[in-house]
């Protein structure tokens, strides 16, 4: 990985015929990385000569890029490809060049291109710099047969172009792809492959171009974000290079695991302005055996030690994390130390979800001996106990005043505006002579839902 940048091909002009024009529509699932990705894939097939089209009935290719983490995300993609097929039919329109993209191609391969909801291409996380050429093959052949392009590569840490991201909102950056941690219930080492990480000088250049077009605010994204590692530089160390950037004013990152949270990574993040106060570190269970079935690496109380000493050097700090419920073997005693665990971190917002068996995980091996009601009661349950933290905060927060950035136009009432603070509170605010990106003082007049309601401040 030394030599990324000297490795790393530019991509040629598009000869005049290349796409020769041919609309194209993307739909993304699954998480920001997700996201990024699909922004890459459009400026791909941007530079190639294809063009965007209006919606997914005008397009002649689509592209799915999808997520395996739940078998949830899977069926809504296959239901999706039946729902494209079927409505084309119906509208006696000619049926799309259908790809599916990301980690379900990684996941499930030729078996896409099967059945009656068959695609023509399945493309994996690692092969987007083939895809222009495989969709011209493929459009080429009038979709007579599928093509599959899959498997992990070391030199496909591709760049999103600046000018696809919306000015004024947090512009995405990934910073590696894969993941090097074992946890029992995940798929994402299969589908996204072992850590590799961007070069630095890459990653600062990709950012320096954001901002030179407009961007403020950036995301860094990764499995493990805080894993990062590039020779002797950990993510630490690439936060002071990114708070360097002249013109950059906030640096957000998502997601951390709690063995990388080193004191001397929160030391930074609570010394530099620049680096949002706002820590996403998933516990997933607050029982120490659950952890270790899962291959967590840490202990309950490690992982409260890590709250405490963020809190105590980070100002203002604030956290979020997720969970699974009826993990197999997890007892009502495992959960309701989840529960508690809930009640003494005081998280600003919790992502909870039943558990679900992956296909080939070491937990698959594992007996799902927590029934489907258990698992709903549960999940239920914690939901309460989060909504009750989250109320008696809200409460507290009556009256004062939060510095924030309008990221976007709220959905109710009209006309009115959502905020985000540094620490990742979201405001609505109506107010006359506001716009997308402007700085402001709030105050807090109320709260509903987990969203606070608040008025310019005077």
């Amino acid at each position: 990985m030394a030599n990324f940048l000297a490795r790393l091909q530019p991509l040629s002009p598009p000869a005049e015929d290349v796409g020769s024009g041919t609309p194209f529509h993307v739909e993304t699932y699954g998480c920001q990385m997700n996201t990024y990705d699909s922004q890459t894939i459009t400026g791909l097939l941007l530079e190639q000569g294809f063009r965007r089209a209006g919606d997914a009935d005008s397009a002649r290719v689509i592209l799915l890029n999808t997520c395996s983490v739940r078998d949830h995300a899977e069926h809504k993609v296959i239901s999706r490809i039946g729902e494209i097929r079927q409505g084309r039919r119906r509208n006696g329109l000619p049926q799309p060049l259908i790809a599916v993209c990301g980690c379900m191609a990684e996941r499930m391969g030729e078996t896409l291109t099967e059945g009656r909801h068959r695609v023509e291409l399945v493309i994996g996380v690692d092969q987007y710099d083939q895809l222009p050429g495989l969709l011209l093959a493929q459009l080429g052949r009038e979709f007579e047969s599928s093509a599959v392009s899959t498997g992990h590569r070391d030199d496909s840490l591709l760049v999103a172009p600046p000018e696809l991201y919306p000015v004024n909102n947090s512009h995405l950056v990934t910073i590696h792809k894969g993941c090097d941690y074992k946890c029992t219930y995940c798929i994402v080492p299969a589908t996204r492959g072992p850590q590799r990480e961007k070069d630095p000088g890459l990653i600062r250049a990709e950012i320096e171009r954001i901002v030179a077009v407009g961007g403020r605010e950036v995301t860094l994204l990764g499995q493990n974000v805080t894993a990062y590692r590039w020779q002797k530089l950990d993510f630490a160390g690439l936060l002071k290079l990114v708070v360097g950037i002249e013109g950059l004013q906030r640096i957000r990152f998502l997601t951390g695991h709690p063995c990388d949270m080193h004191p001397h990574l929160m030391d930074v993040i609570g010394a530099e302005d620049k680096v949002c106060p706002w820590l996403h570190v998933p516990m997933q269970s607050g029982s120490d055996r659950i952890l270790r079935r899962m291959k967590r690496y840490y202990t309950s109380a490690q992982y409260m030690e890590m709250v405490d000493y963020a809190r105590r050097v980070i100002p203002r700090v604030t956290f979020s994390s997720d969970f699974i419920v009826g993990f197999p073997g997890e007892t009502e005693a495992d959960f309701c130390a989840t529960l508690e665990a809930v009640r003494a971190v005081r998280y600003a917002q919790v992502f909870s979800f039943k558990y679900s068996e992956r296909p080939g995980v070491p937990a698959a091996r594992l007996d799902d001996d927590v029934s489907v009601e258990e698992k709903k009661e549960r999940l239920a349950r914690l939901m309460a106990v989060q909504d009750e933290v989250w109320q008696a905060m809200a409460k507290r927060s009556v009256g004062e005043t939060w510095q924030g950035v309008i990221e976007a136009a709220a959905r109710s009432p009209q006309d009115a505006w959502l905020v985000r603070t540094d620490n990742n509170r979201k405001i609505v605010v109506s107010a006359p002579g506001l716009a997308l990106g402007d700085s402001l003082a709030v105050t807090i007049t109320g709260y509903s839902h987990t969203t606070f309601l608040g008025r310019v401040a005077d």
